[in-house]
């Protein structure tokens, strides 16, 4: 169980089903000074916390083919630190409307379909997987452009939501490798998603490309779990709102993690710490290029339960 992602490293074959569930647990401290021509006179500082749950079914279609849907569902909450107004911040969750915001709880729906190149199942050997869906959004996005770009006065915004509200495609690429010696289980994924249309609102999201490596340890006996380590970088691209570049959309981050995973009668169970760090671009929702300070921390959950009920007719054994 890579850190993080319950279903990476996984094919099932034919009729297998599997529920998977990440949890991710974000807490961000930001500041940064006086944004220039806001007539303000005050710095701005706070945190955004975000808890996100992402369950997800996972079937077997044959021996090569396993399809995937997920739903994500979560909130982020802004917790405004300084003690005068603002039109940008204030202490506010995604799940509630505002005047340029739907607000809720459901964020977008992924379907994943991946083709099993490798799957050499519970035992030492190669897992390689080449995936490819759709992401289908949620309500819950802005409706109109939090940095005014098209030089509208500036009123009371809100700059976070659960979905950018686009259609976007899903391309993976998965290699994993289990060994008999430690570590036991190698491998890392390429992951882009690339959004397919500008939204209603004339929102055009980033591009997301990520590329993941992992490594997990031999359970030790000693004390019933095994060690699991990972690093991330994730690069998304300029966003744009009605055909004008997006500032602070353009960033490239880094995260380290250390995962304890148990394997237990219920299913595998994973905790992970993370520390993102930021290594190019701004932070998004930092208005303008001012000075500032961002610093990030992450848990996230993960369990991962591959049922024994097998669909009878997906399973060729059965039809024989």
């Amino acid at each position: 169980m890579p850190v993080g992602s319950a279903d990476k490293g996984v094919g099932l074959w034919a009729g297998q089903t599997m529920l998977t569930v990440d949890n991710l647990n974000q807490y961000i401290d930001w500041w940064h000074e006086v944004l220039p021509g806001s007539g303000e006179t005050f710095d701005h500082e706070g945190s955004l916390t975000s808890v996100i749950l992402s369950p997800a079914l996972t079937i077997g279609l044959s021996n090569y083919w396993n399809v995937s849907i997920s739903q994500i569902v979560g909130n982020r909450t802004m917790v405004w630190e300084g003690d005068t107004t603002t039109i940008h911040h204030r202490n506010e969750g995604s799940h509630t409307n505002f005047i340029n915001a739907v607000g809720g709880l459901l964020g977008d729906t992924r379907l994943l379909f991946r083709y099993l190149f490798y799957n050499d199942g519970q035992g030492a050997g190669k897992r390689f997987f080449i995936g490819g869906g759709l992401v289908l959004p949620s309500k819950n996005t802005l409706t109109s452009d939090p940095f005014f770009l098209n030089g509208e006065e500036k009123s009371d915004h809100r700059h976070f939501a659960l979905s950018d509200g686009a259609y976007k495609g899903i391309f993976e690429l998965q290699f994993f490798k289990k060994r008999l010696s430690n570590p036991v289980f190698i491998g890392g994924t390429i992951t882009t998603e690339q959004p397919l249309n500008t939204n209603k609102y004339g929102y055009l999201a980033s591009r997301f490309f990520d590329l993941s490596l992992s490594a997990l340890s031999k359970e030790i006996s000693d004390l019933g779990f095994a060690l699991s380590t990972s690093a991330v970088i994730r690069h998304s691209t300029r966003a744009f709102w009605n055909e004008k570049p997006a500032p602070n959309s353009r960033s490239t981050m880094l995260t380290f993690g250390l995962g304890f995973i148990w394997n237990l009668k219920i299913g595998g169970v994973a905790v992970n710490l993370q520390k993102p760090f930021f290594l190019g671009g701004r932070f998004s929702g930092i208005e303008g290029k001012v000075e500032q300070r961002v610093s990030a921390y992450q848990i996230s959950l993960s369990y991962r339960k591959l049922f024994d009920y097998v669909i009878p007719w997906l399973d060729p054994l059965k039809n024989l």
